[in-house]
């Protein structure tokens, strides 16, 4: 018997390929809402100010994208990403790095640099339907740990109460609004200093903020209010704010996946920061494959 501690994006992913590979497994979840439940689940190809693909993207949604989409055909949206120039500075950046970028442009124009293979994936939606997975294909659930070969997979809370002592994490919390903007239709995901995610029936997601310090604070009128700068900057319509969460992204290396063994403690898989979307069914093979020497040992 296995136990995955934790049922967030990456404790569903590591238990559903234990599962499939053969092993019987207990997940253990108390049922509490983490940053998993509230995540945006942006699957972005190509992130950040410099034009930097995400880490091994490429391998890694190879794997993601049959996963989630056998689990659920509507549970991931694809959708054009719009990467808005900031300036002429940011389009000469662009220009030079364009070369190893071919492989995600699907066009270049006036407005800034159109990504293909993103979208988002609803977390909440994906997180039912492998609970209901896992039950029907006779996985147990239980609120209590009882012991055996344990993986935990306890993201942001895991590290803040220290579960594995060795590993330091610089986790950052970040805030998200759900706004209603009549009358925009706009169908692409928009990003530049923050992005905006279209869901359907004029409403779209809005984020995000980064809080390295006060991480237990929640929604704060600052974090809003800084939310709502970012939606500014794509439009200057009328909207209205229909709920606001937060969430700590867990991140020990630069967003990276962190898979961790401590003798008498069992394995840690965490880390996965703003990228788990992308990087969570990869990483249950992986501990498939780690477990299996583990458990012949």
């Amino acid at each position: 018997m296995i136990e995955v501690i934790g049922f967030g994006i990456a404790g569903a992913c590591v238990a559903l390929q234990l599962q499939r590979a053969g092993h019987v497994v207990r997940v253990v979840d108390d049922g509490k809402r983490g940053s998993s439940h509230v995540a945006a689940g942006l699957v972005n190809p190509v992130g950040g100010r410099n034009f930097e693909p995400s880490w091994e993207v490429a391998d890694a949604w190879a794997i993601a994208l049959p996963f989630y989409q056998e689990l659920g055909a509507e549970l991931f949206q694809q959708l054009p990403i719009l990467r808005g120039w900031r300036d002429e500075k940011d389009r000469e950046k662009f220009a030079r790095k364009r070369g190893d970028l071919e492989q995600w442009i699907e066009k270049v124009d006036d407005e800034g640099v159109t990504w293909k293979g993103g979208g988002w994936l609803d977390c909440a939606a994906f997180l039912k339907v492998a609970k209901e997975a896992f039950r029907a294909r006779g996985g147990e659930v239980s609120e209590r740990a009882r012991g055996g070969l344990q993986v935990w997979c306890t993201g942001a809370a895991g590290l803040m109460r220290g579960d594995f002592l060795e590993i330091a994490h610089r986790s950052a919390k970040g805030e998200i609004l759900t706004v209603k903007v009549p009358g925009w239709d706009e169908g692409r995901i928009l990003t530049r200093n923050g992005w905006v995610l279209p869901i359907g029936a004029e409403c779209y997601r809005v984020g995000a903020t980064y809080e390295w310090d006060e991480l237990d604070s929640g929604c704060t009128a600052e974090g809003r209010a800084k939310v709502e700068a970012i939606l500014r900057t794509f439009t200057e319509r009328e909207y209205e704010v229909m709920d606001h969460v937060s969430g700590i992204r867990p991140i020990i290396h630069r967003s990276r996946p962190v898979i961790y063994h401590e003798e008498g403690r069992g394995w840690m898989v965490n880390g996965l920061g703003s990228k788990g979307v992308i990087y969570a069914p990869r990483v249950g093979l992986e501990v498939v494959t780690l477990l299996g020497g583990d458990l012949k040992s």
